[in-house]
């Protein structure tokens, strides 16, 4: 049986020559929630995504990912896995149908290319490159990249970044039925009202450690906001 966790984070550091720029954090991301990963820029929050989803091996600390060491994970764990990355990740050339039908084969979980970009409202962008996209539909192709994993966990990085408001409904529905089926939800922003609206839980980073780890709903108490708390903590 699974435990509650679909990520385990323990005394993660990462260290970039002199720099430390995560310090022995740990904190847990459950299923069917989300854990939003909160800071300043430089805080660290796009380095601890990265070794989460095994982009980047962490200079010590142990990361599980659905039960398993996300260090010597083979590919049948990483098929489970949906990754939005801050910057995309995509070639300028690369064609909105034809990747997402690449990423669902890749992941081999049935994912529907089709019905993934009709959800992420680019039906009408089939054909169009990653150049000739706008921000807030490159931003949505990236999600529909992560989707197609059909995952259990989902790592999205700024997801709703330079996206509009009708785009940030859309993305907000998305996020809502993963959790909805039980996918654990890691999300890095900046946008602490989107953060307030969709998350579970918070983990504030500050100078690369954890200064905060709670729900929502204990930190915004009194009619207290996520954003006058984290400022507080990360003055």
């Amino acid at each position: 049986m699974r435990n509650d966790n679909a990520l385990e984070v323990t005394n993660l550091v990462i260290r970039y020559g002199d720099v430390t720029a995560v310090d022995s954090i740990s904190f847990n991301a459950r299923y069917g929630e989300v854990t939003a990963v909160l800071g300043r820029n430089g805080a660290g929050k796009t380095s601890t995504l990265e070794s989460c989803e095994g982009v980047r091996r962490p200079t010590e600390g142990v990361i599980r990912v659905l039960g398993a060491d996300i260090a010597t994970a083979g590919n049948t764990l990483r098929a489970r896995l949906g990754v939005m990355l801050q910057d995309g990740g995509i070639a300028p050339n690369a064609r909105v149908r034809s990747l997402v039908h690449h990423y669902c084969t890749l992941h081999g979980r049935g994912g529907d290319a089709d019905g993934i970009i009709s959800k992420v409202g680019l039906t009408e962008r089939t054909s169009s490159t990653w150049r000739r996209l706008s921000g807030g539909e490159r931003q949505r192709f990236s999600l529909a990249l992560a989707l197609a994993a059909e995952p259990d966990i989902a790592f999205l990085d700024e997801p709703t970044a330079g996206v509009d408001l009708d785009g940030r409904e859309m993305i907000r529905g998305i996020i809502t039925d993963l959790v909805h089926r039980g996918c654990g939800v890691v999300l890095a922003t900046h946008d602490l009202d989107e953060a307030e609206r969709v998350a579970h839980r918070a983990v504030v980073l500050h100078h690369g450690r954890v200064v905060l780890n709670d729900t929502i709903e204990a930190l915004c108490t009194n009619g207290r906001r996520l954003e006058d708390v984290v400022r507080e903590v990360t003055r």
